[in-house]
């Protein structure tokens, strides 16, 4: 009951200066700078990591980033690559949280094309 009252009605104002802004309802998120944030935040992006493993292909998170790296040798891994961009994307949606197009990139490294594909939420 702690827990849900710690993240239920939660409000944000910022101050510059002498001005302080309108309160803003937060309808999502981890609460930074406290003690429980961490662990709600880890509990909060275990569930994707478990999505884009069944993917196939290999996930690293840290923080608000992901990367998934695939060797592309054939149509079959172009498709899984596709199916864990589309998962992300899904579970961005699902979670409120909006994938930040202009930090995201595609890493080609040799021939065989080995692929690093890297997305930070906003």
């Amino acid at each position: 009951m702690w827990i849900k009252k710690f993240f239920s009605a939660r409000t944000h104002q910022t101050k510059v200066e002498l001005f302080i802004s309108d309160t803003a309802a937060l309808i999502s998120g981890v609460v930074q700078g406290s003690g429980i944030g961490l662990l709600m935040f880890l509990l909060y992006i275990n569930e994707l990591a478990i999505i884009l493993d069944r993917c196939d292909n290999k996930v690293k998170l840290f923080a608000d980033d992901v990367k998934l790296c695939l060797q592309i040798v054939n149509d079959v891994h172009v498709v899984q690559l596709q199916q864990a961009v589309d998962a992300l994307d899904a579970w961005a949606k699902e979670w409120q949280l909006s994938i930040s197009v202009n930090k995201c990139c595609v890493l080609y490294l040799a021939k065989s094309c080995m692929i690093l594909a890297s997305a930070s939420m906003a």
